[in-house]
């Protein structure tokens, strides 16, 4: 099995195959002093090996916090090995500090619809409010959009993968119940429509067009905007706002 990333070079952007990373079954290749991520539950971790990485880790890249997989697609997971680079010292005493002040808090209860899935993206939403990364009108428009993809008892990743095969003409619409691609439709409508005001509000005209040109010149830049858009949607942004990820962007680009 392999993936794509783009390495982003002088001479543009170039698409290269690459094992995916559960093919790494040695530490030999990438020997370093230990890189912390985050996991999906916030708990930290050292790792010495690609192999060792799961792509929904969150991992320090040139100063800024990303999914493995985007960092896969940048084609910047070896940078992070090479320099040894974590999350970092500050960020550390920050939780450390907010761990000792939440034992004398109460533990909050998180979401209970039912559906586990879809409780992560609620709370993971209720994340990105607190952090102020996201008005309660953008989060509602994807909280009504997941929960239809909750109730057709598929999860975010089968939806996302039918949705994404329906574009490129890989899974065929004989294969996809009427319903459930009438329902696909509107999700991504809606995402798509959500994502892009919330974009164009914090980034501004010059850098909204920036992205989009971007994302239209590049392919590896398009897949990594359309997953930071569905990655926002699903509460798993990890507090990466628009500004931030079209920065960095911006500097692979050389721009």
């Amino acid at each position: 099995m392999s993936t794509t990333r783009v390495t982003f070079g002088g001479d543009g952007p170039v698409e290269q195959s690459m094992p995916s990373s559960k093919s790494y079954a040695s530490s030999a290749d990438y020997v370093s002093g230990g890189v912390t991520v985050r996991d999906t539950k916030n708990t930290q971790r050292d790792v010495h090996s690609q192999g060792d990485l799961k792509d929904s880790d969150v991992i320090n890249v040139q100063g800024m916090s990303m999914k493995v997989a985007q960092a896969k697609e940048l084609g910047l997971l070896n940078t992070v090995f090479d320099e040894e680079l974590s999350i970092g010292a500050a960020q550390r005493a920050a939780q450390e500090h907010s761990s000792a002040v939440d034992e004398t808090l109460e533990e909050p209860n998180g979401s209970d619809t039912g559906h586990a899935e879809f409780d992560s993206v609620i709370d993971g939403l209720n994340a990105s409010l607190d952090d102020s990364i996201m008005s309660m009108g953008e989060a509602q428009t994807y909280e009504a959009a997941f929960g239809q993809i909750a109730m057709s008892g598929m999860t975010i990743d089968q939806a996302a993968e039918t949705m994404r095969g329906l574009a490129d003409g890989s899974v065929s619409e004989l294969d996809v119940d009427g319903d459930a691609r009438a329902m696909f439709s509107n999700v991504q409508s809606t995402i798509t429509e959500a994502a892009t005001q919330s974009a164009m509000q914090e980034l501004g005209k010059d850098g909204f067009d920036f992205l989009k040109q971007a994302s239209d010149t590049h392919t590896g830049v398009d897949r990594c905007v359309r997953q930071f858009a569905l990655d926002r949607a699903a509460g798993r942004a990890d507090g990466i706002t628009w500004t931030e990820f079209a920065q960095h962007i911006r500097e692979q680009l050389g721009h």
